[in-house]
């Protein structure tokens, strides 16, 4: 008898901790449903308020007033290039400093959200540069859109409207790019993908301009 109430007493603690560890257990696993759920939402909420400023900068694209001037490559003695941040870039921007020796090159790097870089002799552009009603918050890319560049190099593979913005705001005399949907060039290289690519071919037809 008394082995058998002993064995109820254990019995009843066993099922008392078990309530209690499943009812904190759901607790944790609540907490951890709504943490998910409310970085989802965040992220949806961001992702929106993100597309409502893309649509106002828009409306904010429209022709440049720049003059298109074709220049023969050793005519070209100012540049800019822009391109998105990618793990290749020392590679290719190697060879474009080599070809383009002698040449005041300013940089412009457009840079992903997830991305982090820090600054050296070039200029970032972000996602969150952009306000509310198109407006850029980045007075070092205003500044660049200002200056009269003999070439604009443009190093994309896709066209957001951050990146068209700058394409269509920039005063550089020639814009020069690989052909993409949305993309905003004076000189088309087709059949390249990678900046590499464009690099490689770019120093024999600004060699040939003269042909155009």
């Amino acid at each position: 008898m008394i082995i058998s109430q002993a064995f109820c007493c254990f019995f009843y603690d066993k099922v008392i901790f078990c309530r209690r560890y499943n009812k904190a257990g759901g607790i944790i696993i609540l907490l951890l449903f709504l943490s998910e759920n409310i970085r989802s939402m965040k992220k949806i909420l961001n992702n929106l308020l993100h597309r409502l400023k893309e649509d106002s900068l828009n409306k904010r694209v429209g022709n440049s007033t720049r003059e298109v001037e074709y220049k023969e490559k050793r005519e070209i003695k100012t540049c800019l290039v822009f391109w998105s941040a990618d793990t290749d870039q020392n590679k290719w921007f190697r060879k474009l400093e080599s070809d383009f020796a002698g040449v005041k090159m300013d940089k412009l790097c457009f840079i992903p959200d997830g991305i982090e870089m820090l600054e050296t002799d070039w200029v970032a552009v972000r996602n969150a540069d952009l306000g509310f009603g198109g407006k850029i918050r980045n007075g070092r890319l205003i500044a660049m859109l200002g200056c009269k560049y003999d070439l604009f190099i443009d190093l994309n593979k896709e066209t957001t409207a951050l990146i068209k913005f700058v394409l269509q705001h920039t005063q550089a005399s020639c814009i020069v790019g690989m052909k993409k949907e949305g993309g905003v060039a004076d000189i088309v290289i087709d059949e390249v993908t990678e900046p590499f690519g464009l690099v490689n071919k770019l120093n024999v037809i600004l060699s040939g301009i003269n042909k155009y």
